[in-house]
């Protein structure tokens, strides 16, 4: 199994990238960024801006090998204020980040992200990556929490010992599931 370390910021670029194609089937990201074609320089852009604003607030683990990582969002932090992409992004932007954790779990410890590289999957990688979340929310003394929005993956999460929480609809064909552990 490959090690999990502390990202550098100096792999930020690369983070972006992985993150950018870990979430293109996200139901979350399909929903708010229909076009296929346009999907991954989209999330590029938000996911690279994101790091680079937020990244002295953020904890980034990745594995040795690179084909990993994890991003945990510290309580009381407020991206949104931070973070002001160009105009043509910055409603899509807006729009996501209305329905993530941040707003609701103040207290809490969030697992913001996470991707695996698709020819990598089926390793451990994201067992190991969600270990080290779950331990440094101990550590930390905090509950962690997740938010979720493909139902397929809810029971992956309840194995590495999360509860779900709530279910909150976004629409009509949306639904936001919080996992707490």
């Amino acid at each position: 199994m490959n090690k999990i370390i502390k990202a550098k910021n100096e792999n930020i670029e690369k983070l972006a990238a992985l993150f950018a194609k870990g979430f293109m089937k996200d139901p979350l990201f399909c929903h708010y960024i229909p076009y296929e074609e346009e999907r991954e320089g989209i999330l590029n852009q938000i996911f690279r801006k994101y790091l680079y604003d937020c990244w002295d607030i953020l904890t980034v683990y990745q594995t040795e090998d690179g084909n990993a990582a994890l991003c945990i969002y510290p309580p009381q932090g407020e991206p949104t204020e931070r973070m002001m992409l160009p105009a043509s992004l910055q409603g899509v932007y807006e729009r996501i980040s209305q329905a993530v954790a941040p707003q609701f779990y103040k207290d809490y410890l969030t697992l913001d992200l996470i991707a695996v590289n698709e020819n990598a999957r089926g390793r451990g990688y994201a067992r190991a990556l969600i270990e080290a979340f779950i331990k440094d929310a101990k550590e930390a003394g905090k509950k962690g929490v997740v938010e979720i929005y493909n139902p397929h993956n809810v029971a992956f999460y309840e194995k590495m010992g999360f509860k779900l929480a709530h279910i909150q609809p976004l629409g009509d064909t949306l639904s936001a599931y919080l996992l707490e552990v």
